[in-house]
Order: C-alpha cells, then sequence, then structure tokens
C-alpha cells in the first residue's frame, strides 16, 4: 500500500530532518536488539481462526482464510476468497457476515477503482443500520475505510483511525501506527514518533508480520523524505527480508519503491534497476498483477532518467497493457500520466512509428502524436 503524490508532498513540506531521525532512532536499535515472536496468524475481527482444513463450499473457512491473507498485505490472495464467501453467506441469508466478506471484498480489490469511489462505497457500508448496530462489523468498516482515505484525506483518515481505536488489539496497534503517520502530516514529530514506535514495537511483542513490513516502510519512507538514503535503507531491507521470509504476505511494494528511490538518489541506478527488475519477478512468479503494472511504472520512469527512452516506453506501454488486461483503470491513468511527464519527446525516437501505443494516445496530447506523425 503506497502513499499518493499529494500525501507524499505534503509530508515533505511539513517534516524535517530531525522528524525522520527520532522517528527511526527511537525504534530502530531496540528493533535490532529484541527477541522477536512469530506468530503470522492472528485471529481477525471476524473472530474466526485459520485452519488447516479447506473448503470452497464454507463460507467460515474461506473468510478466516481471506484475513490471513489480508492481516499480511497479500489483497490479491484474499480478494477471489472473499468473493466466495460473500456469495455463500447471500445464498444463506446471513446479512451479517456478507458485509463483512463485501468490506474485505472492496477494499482487497482497491487497485481496480478510484479511491474516491472506493471511500464512497466502503461509506455506504457504515451507513447500513446492521452496521451501526454491529461493533465489530462498523470496526472492519472503518479499518478498510482508513487504508483508503489516507489516500485521499488524511483528515477523514484521522476520524477514521481515532473511531477504530477499541476491539481486537492487534487493530487498536495497527489504527496507533496509522494514526502516528497522520501526525507525521500534520507536523507533530513528538506525537508521531510515539505512536508509529510503539506500534512497530507492539507489532513485534505480538508477531504481527503485515503490521511489521507497514510501520518499517513507513519509517523508512520519512528516512527517505528528508534525504537519509543510508538509514532509510535499513528499514526498507528489514521490511523486504520479513516480507520474503513470511510466505503468505504481499508483496512489500514500497520497501522495492523506497529502496529503489534511495540507490538512486545516492547514483547507484543500475542497483536500482536490479532492485525493481527482482520485484517485478517477485510479482509474476507471485501472480499479483497489480503489482506488475506498479512495477512497471517504476522501471519506465527509471530508464527515462537514465537517458534509455526507447525501453522506458517499452516499460510504460507494457504497463498499460497489463493494466486495461486486469481491469486495473486507475493505474492505466498512471502509466499514461508518466508518460506523458516523462516523455514528452517521443517523437525524437519512434521515427518509424505511424501510430501511437495505446497507452500513449490519451496521455501524450494530440501535439506530440501530430508530431509523431509528421516526422
Amino acid at each position: 500500500m503506497s502513499l499518493s503524490p499529494s500525501i507524499r508532498l505534503l509530508a515533505l513540506q511539513r517534516t524535517r530532518a530531525l522528524v525522520a531521525f527520532a522517528l527511526g532512532i527511537l525504534v530502530f536499535f531496540t528493533y535490532q536488539s529484541r527477541p522477536r515472536k512469530r506468530d503470522p496468524n492472528p485471529v481477525g475481527i471476524n473472530n474466526v481462526s485459520t485452519s488447516n482444513k479447506t473448503s470452497d463450499d464454507d463460507p467460515q473457512l474461506l473468510l478466516a482464510k481471506a484475513d490471513h491473507f489480508y492481516w499480511l498485505n497479500n489483497p490479491s490472495k484474499a480478494a477471489p476468497l472473499y468473493t466466495r464467501a460473500e456469495k455463500l453467506f447471500a445464498d444463506k441469508g446471513n446479512q451479517r457476515s456478507e458485509i463483512y466478506a463485501r468490506v474485505g471484498r472492496l477494499r482487497s480489490n482497491a487497485e481496480t477503482m478510484s479511491f474516491d469511489e472506493l471511500a464512497r462505497l466502503l461509506n455506504e457500508q457504515l451507513q447500513d443500520p446492521i452496521v451501526r448496530g454491529d461493533r465489530k462489523l462498523r470496526l472492519w468498516c472503518l479499518i478498510a475505510k482508513g487504508y483508503t482515505d489516507i489516500e485521499i484525506d488524511y483528515r477523514a483518515t484521522k476520524r477514521d483511525w481515532l473511531e477504530a481505536q477499541v476491539g481486537e488489539k492487534q487493530w487498536v496497534t495497527r489504527a496507533s501506527g496509522e494514526l502516528g503517520l497522520v501526525a507525521f502530516l500534520e507536523g507533530n514529530p513528538t506525537r508521531a514518533a510515539r505512536l508509529l514506535g510503539g506500534a512497530l514495537l507492539s507489532t513485534m511483542a505480538s508477531g504481527d508480520i503485515g503490521g511489521q513490513i507497514r510501520f518499517l516502510e513507513l519509517l523508512g519512507r520519512g528516512f527517505e523524505e528528508v534525504n537519509r538514503h543510508a538509514e532509510a535503507l535499513r528499514f526498507f531491507d528489514r521490511a523486504i527480508k520479513l516480507a520474503v521470509a513470511e510466505k503468505d504476505s504481499g508483496l512489500p511494494f514500497m520497501a522495492y519503491e523506497g529502496k529503489a528511490q534511495a540507490l538512486i538518489a545516492t547514483g547507484k541506478a543500475s542497483s536500482a534497476k536490479r532492485v525493481l527488475e527482482d520485484a517485478l519477478m517477485q510479482a509474476r512468479s507471485q501472480e499479483k498483477g497489480s503489482h506488475d503494472v506498479q512495477l512497471l511504472i517504476l522501471l519506465g520512469n527509471l530508464a527515462a532518467q537514465m537517458g534509455d527512452k526507447k525501453q522506458a516506453i517499452e516499460y510504460l506501454e507494457a504497463a498499460g497493457q497489463f493494466a486495461i488486461r486486469d481491469h486495473l483503470y486507475r493505474m492505466e491513468a498512471d502509466a499514461m500520466f508518466e508518460c506523458r511527464s516523462s516523455i514528452a519527446t517521443t517523437a525524437i525516437w519512434l521515427p518509424q512509428t505511424r501510430v501511437l501505443p495505446r497507452v500513449l494516445q490519451p496521455a501524450c496530447g494530440l501535439a506530440i502524436a501530430i508530431t509523431c506523425l509528421a516526422t
């Protein structure tokens, strides 16, 4: 789960080097020295433990497995399980569990729609009378909305997580960490350090691998935003190591992205490319289509920065095609935008092209199209 450009810009404007330093120093050496418990399979909000048994016709088991993947930041594995469980609960007339599965499905399929649309759909669930009368179900909806609202309005996500600070201990910890991110964006370094650092230590103590990865990525991002690249790399590397060790974990995209950016900033563009190519290989082996697209966009941007515009257009065109295939419309738009902003001189290096690649047509504008056709 990466931050939107507007949120990232706000973070940069409101932070200082001391903020990132405080966030990291507070937890890093403690993190390195503390013994670690490992429990990758905590009980979720639905209070259903996972099991070795599998059944496509048992919605409770499907829900438990979906929660397991969701907890580990692996929405691509969680989504089909929530989808199947939602249908089975609907067939049984179990409205409460149907809503729970629907919210999980919506959040797990976040990349297929705009964040505004997703926030609207989740808000509709919060207004449902069943949700209003069920504290745990409302908490589940708030969690999904909190992770969504951070992409569009940090004030809204603050309201979500403040209300979500009840219920299961693991989710209270997650809420505290997300409120630390909000404090960071609000320019309150003391509160940010306390909440984010405390959340990381709590996830270590409880064995919440997904939470550790999330907060390590955020701390690394804090360092990277203020150009403390060496420190950032230590956090990103730790997040990647944890994710690789947990077979059910989602790809730590923010860590790979941040590591590549840190390497580029220190003049190691070739190493950054290898990091992104390794992440792309992992994403493909795990059939994580949305990460394929995101990583291809990053590789396209990097190729453009390195002066290899031909390869840049190949990466971005591939990103657009994969996004269309998988109905990742927001990512298709991202690929188009990056094409427009990074490759404004298409005609120079595609002189034989009479038709622009589809991904370029709406993004690069009429002027570039005319220039290419006239070459």
